[in-house]
């Protein structure tokens, strides 16, 4: 995905950094605390998680236009959110939202 054709790309990039870093602490916090069998805050990490999942499908769903076109014949059938969606959703935007913050 180009962030720099997208309208305010550079604050969506952002955004999305946020997110993901947000999902995955979330994520971690919960495994620390079931690891410890500790009875500590798991809302405040729930709410990490919901938090930054919500704002990755929000911005699936509102760039979803831009998704690069399906390169198997296992996707050729998805969706642009669907897609995009998988591709924040794992990292695999992440090396393009840091650079386009960094400009």
């Amino acid at each position: 995905m180009n962030w720099g054709v997208v309208r305010n790309g550079r604050l969506l990039a952002g955004l999305y950094l946020a997110a993901f870093t947000s999902a995955c602490l979330g994520i971690l916090w919960i495994l620390v605390l079931q690891w410890t069998a500790s009875a500590g805050t798991i809302v405040v990490a729930t709410v990490l998680f919901v938090a930054g999942g919500l704002t990755i499908i929000g911005l699936a769903v509102a760039l979803r236009s831009q998704a690069p076109e399906p390169k198997s014949r296992l996707t050729k059938n998805t969706t642009g959110y669907q897609r995009l969606y998988h591709r924040l959703a794992l990292g695999m935007e992440l090396r393009g939202a840091w650079q386009a913050v960094r400009r």
